[in-house]
């Protein structure tokens, strides 16, 4: 396994993990509380703090200790950029329905967890894309 496809698994762990971590939570608050009355930020910013915690510790992880370990090619790159294509256009979509929820009046609770959702499908998707290429042998 290359260096990028270690980082981009860490990077998947980190994102699926603490979304999930973050789901929870949210569940558990709106069994009792109206959506609007959820004090969801500073949870939405710790998560996003684990999260790039988790990364970061996970890319440290795979950075190793030989040079020659993290060093990219040019498939490397090929998979990045066909990677990153896909991904853009899935959160392009994923991106219209907060879109469409702030133009339709909604609370910013709802705008704020669609879009943080659509961030997290949209990393997870990337990895498992860049998974799929590197597998067929890009």
């Amino acid at each position: 396994m290359t260096f990028e496809q270690k980082t981009q698994w860490a990077y998947g762990f980190a994102a699926l993990v603490t979304t999930l971590a973050y789901a929870v939570w949210l569940a558990v608050q709106l069994q009792d509380t109206a959506p609007q009355d959820v004090t969801y930020v500073p949870a939405l910013l710790w998560t996003l703090l684990a999260s790039f915690i988790i990364h970061s510790l996970g890319r440290g992880m795979a950075y190793g200790r030989r040079p020659k370990d993290r060093l990219s090619d040019e498939r490397d790159r090929e998979v990045t950029r066909r990677g990153d294509a896909l991904t853009f256009y899935v959160f392009s979509v994923l991106a219209a329905i907060p879109l469409a929820l702030g133009m339709a009046g909604l609370d910013a609770f709802w705008i704020t967890n669609t879009l943080f959702l659509a961030f997290a499908i949209a990393a997870v998707f990337g990895v498992i894309a860049k998974s799929v290429i590197y597998a067929r042998g890009a």
